[in-house]
């Protein structure tokens, strides 16, 4: 099976989530191929789960430190991105993807599962799958298909589906802020002292070998993972999305978080070129 994979590049929260967005649609169009896109963050940003209720984020102290917060597609609970690796997947309900949620997870995680021991990180993958997480913050507990070692949740991830197709995006910390996470989030201490960031454990931990492994790990699982870059269709589409929808949300600010930055054109989010 075929896929184009993005390669790692930072962009602002507003952006990362606006450009997952407009891939997800061309995805469920047929347009572009199942895409599976590493990124990173710009500048300090929370994201919170779809359904997530707003009173378990400190917005006095999230606007006080200048921390833009954007609501995901996807479900789940409150992360805090400072340093960190995320990634999205997106693919039509069809040939692999024909099953449901918890077969979807299944086999991205077996991707991310084969990327770790190649990168000789010793994990797991969680099997339980009725856990309610109760807490604001995503790592406070690991649940179905996500990644851990030795008990530790170093990735957490949701889905979104629709009739045609799915989206899912998880995140894998490298450094935390024990202090600000306590500060933002309705949590306990127990719940703070369960983040950890993969570099706390492995700290020669390199993104770009990670990526290349993740290459490497999606071959032995049968997929042909294409290099590729957003269409300037996609791009057109994820401007729109941080227009409209993602860099003004009322119901979690008053006003836009001190937005300073110029917004990116379409030259700027297509520099590497259009896929092949």
């Amino acid at each position: 099976m075929r896929i184009r994979f993005i390669k790692y590049q930072p962009y602002e929260p507003y952006l990362n989530m606006a450009i997952d967005e407009a891939i997800s649609i061309f995805v469920r169009k047929g347009a572009v191929l199942p895409t599976f896109r590493l990124y990173g963050w710009s500048k300090k940003g929370i994201t919170i789960g779809e359904f997530q209720q707003e009173k378990e984020i400190n917005y006095e102290y999230a606007m006080k430190q200048n921390i833009p917060i954007v609501r995901r597609p996807t479900g789940g609970k409150g992360i805090l991105h400072i340093d960190d690796i995320t990634y999205s997947f997106s693919a039509r309900k069809e040939d692999r993807f024909r099953g449901n949620l918890f077969q979807t997870y299944e086999i991205i995680s077996k991707v991310f599962f084969k990327a770790f021991k190649l990168t000789g990180i010793p994990v797991e993958i969680k099997r339980e799958k009725r856990v309610v997480n109760k807490s604001a913050l995503c790592f406070a507990l690991s649940s179905f298909g996500e990644i851990c070692y030795k008990g530790i949740k170093i990735i957490g991830s949701a889905q979104k589906r629709w009739v045609d197709g799915f989206l899912q995006q998880g995140t894998i910390p490298l450094t935390t802020n024990r202090e600000m996470l306590s500060k933002l989030f309705l949590c306990s201490t127990e719940d703070v002292s369960k983040v950890y960031g993969l570099k706390e454990i492995f700290e020669n931990f390199e993104i770009n070998q990670f990526q290349e492994n993740i290459i490497l790990a999606l071959k032995e699982e049968s997929f042909q993972p294409q290099v590729g870059f957003l269409l300037d269709e996609e791009i057109e589409l994820a401007e729109e999305l941080l227009h409209q929808k993602y860099s003004f949300d009322s119901t979690l600010y008053p006003y836009e978080c001190n937005r300073k930055e110029k917004l990116p054109q379409p030259q700027d989010l297509c520099k590497y070129g259009r896929i092949e």
